[in-house]
């Protein structure tokens, strides 16, 4: 008799961001990824299981006895130990599911589990009460937990001020540490094509050494935030063994798409050396498990980076998926988000953001999939200027008949057009980036007033007026285009339409018709160039070729 386990960790997020730099985040993560891989095995062998899934903190665990009492039990008491074994390791909690009896059918097992650790979840036990006492001191570094040190994180430069310290973040230090190089390798190995000399390359300490490639060196960085479009049914799908080829090499597969772009954009941006003179490698995997992803990247070429690594995803991860449940499955495809901020922006609210973002293209991915059975991957993006406060200012614009957004964008391979129905929710990426390049020689003077114009679009707009207002706001906005030459308003004009209304269409203006649920807004994706023009550069074009010719007004 078979039983099958499912057990999850609680807040994997809250307990990576729970550290002060961005080490501590990589340690945690790889943390978790070494107690995924091996740091389970041991116990499972203790227990007789077999591993179906590790990976991501999520666990599926087979327990077979001719006695089902035997095996029902083996289950629950490894359940209890995997669970007390993630809190001394980590300090934090884990949802363990009731055993599931499989009768022959491991896919309605597998779903009956799921079931269950949902179930889980809605129960588990609420937080515990930390003790508080006059003489007892919080974590310096986390600024949550109970200090048992005051010293320095393992490694720290003898120079670092000596601080209180909690277990946990210990444990993280010292597990970046441990496997500072491991990841490193295996990265490299990736984006290099062969066996890399790690004394010449080393990551970056922080996101300052990333704002380093900011080619206008404001300081600014991009993270990368994604996550895959319907796994939970293609794991769904799975049988014992597939599931188990899926789960064991998913995470690389997510790693080599990752590197795809990342060879790229160490050959076009300049390269940046520590004081040991290594080149600092511009991206830093922050987490990488299953299909989830959270990386830190140079800003210049933040958009189209995201356009290649979707592509590359559905590729090596396509791949994955035929070569595993066949070669009639449905093309995975990914969801992103991208936000761009300064290199002393809270990564913690960057990521809070950006799943935000993730929500919306998700969304996007999953209305498009319903209506036309087209898989596509979607980008959101974001730009926080200085250091202010993320907003929803973009959210808010879904109930307005006009938006000055064509955000999330589509993910489409080179030289493929979008179908009709994908037309109606929006537009390519690749098409925002391709005007930034036909714009570069747009004089910064005209650029800025064309953004005042659009930020000042008639906010109080009906569906029966908008398209009169929108015409005589069109008018108003000839003028500033003719001031700026023939070839420039040419331009213009090219980009308003592409981001716009179509060439065909039969408006008296630049505004093109969106599906957004149950609203019909017209919108333009000018403003969204605009907003990202630093960050919008082509990966096969070098930033010189974005440089302006002296243009005389």
């Amino acid at each position: 008799m078979k039983y099958l386990l499912a057990a999850e960790a609680d807040k994997i997020q809250e307990f990576i961001f729970r550290s002060s730099s961005l080490r501590e985040v990589v340690g945690a993560s790889q943390l978790l990824l070494e107690l995924c891989k091996t740091g389970i095995h041991e116990l499972v062998k203790h227990y007789g299981g077999s591993v179906i899934v590790s990976d991501g903190g999520s666990f599926r665990v087979l327990f077979e006895d001719v006695d089902a009492k035997v095996a029902q039990q083996r289950a629950k008491d490894f359940g209890a130990d995997l669970a007390e074994l993630y809190r001394l390791l980590v300090d934090g909690m884990l949802s363990v599911a009731e055993p599931v009896q499989v009768n022959g059918d491991f896919k309605a097992a597998n779903r009956a589990a799921d079931l269950a650790l949902r179930q889980a979840k809605a129960h588990r036990q609420g937080a515990v009460a930390v003790a508080h006492m006059p003489y007892i001191a919080f974590c310096a570094s986390c600024g949550l937990a109970l200090a048992n040190k005051h010293g320095r994180l393992p490694n720290e430069p003898a120079n670092r001020r000596e601080r209180y310290l909690c277990d946990a973040c210990q444990i993280k230090a010292q597990s970046r540490w441990d496997t500072r190089r491991t990841p490193l390798l295996q990265f490299l190995k990736k984006v290099i094509g062969h066996e890399p000399n790690l004394d010449d390359f080393d990551w970056p300490q922080d996101a300052d050494d990333v704002a380093h490639y900011d080619l206008r060196q404001h300081n600014y960085v991009a993270y990368l935030v994604a996550d895959g479009n319907n796994m939970g049914s293609v794991f769904g799908d799975c049988d014992e063994e597939q599931i188990r080829k899926l789960s064991e090499r998913l995470t690389d597969t997510v790693r080599t798409s990752l590197a795809a772009p990342t060879g790229q954009i160490m050959k076009q941006l300049p390269r940046q050396q520590n004081k040991d003179h290594q080149t600092i490698v511009p991206v830093l995997p922050l987490i990488i498990g299953g299909d989830d992803l959270f990386a830190l990247l140079p800003a210049p070429y933040a958009l189209d980076f995201a356009r290649r690594f979707c592509l590359a995803y559905e590729q090596h991860v396509g791949a994955l998926v035929r070569e595993v449940l066949g070669p009639h499955t449905a093309q995975p495809s990914v969801a992103a988000a991208i936000v761009i901020c300064k290199s002393k922006y809270p990564y913690a609210l960057v990521h809070r953001r950006a799943e935000m973002l993730l929500a919306e293209a998700k969304r996007q991915c999953k209305l498009l999939a319903a209506e036309a059975g087209e898989h596509l991957s979607a980008i959101n993006f974001e730009v926080i200027l200085g250091n202010q406060l993320s907003t929803d200012v973009h959210d808010s614009e879904q109930e307005r008949v006009v938006r000055t957004s064509l955000r999330p964008y589509w993910v489409a391979s080179e030289n493929v057009s979008l179908s009709d129905k994908a037309l109606r929710y929006g537009i390519d990426l690749q098409k925002l980036t391709e005007q930034r390049l036909c714009l570069k020689d747009v004089p910064n003077t005209r650029l800025a007033e064309l953004r005042r114009r659009f930020e000042s679009l008639p906010s109080a707009m009906t569906i029966r007026s908008r398209d009169e207002q929108l015409t005589q706001w069109t008018q108003e906005l000839l003028p500033l285009l003719k001031r700026s030459g023939k070839p420039t308003e040419e331009c213009l004009h090219k980009a308003l339409t592409v981001l716009g209304q179509p060439a065909s269409g039969s408006h008296a203006h630049h505004w093109r018709e969106l599906t957004r649920a149950a609203a019909k807004p017209l919108a333009n994706g000018m403003l969204d160039l605009l907003e990202a023009w630093d960050f919008a550069l082509d990966l096969k074009n070098l930033p010189d070729e974005y440089e302006p010719e002296e243009v005389v007004e």
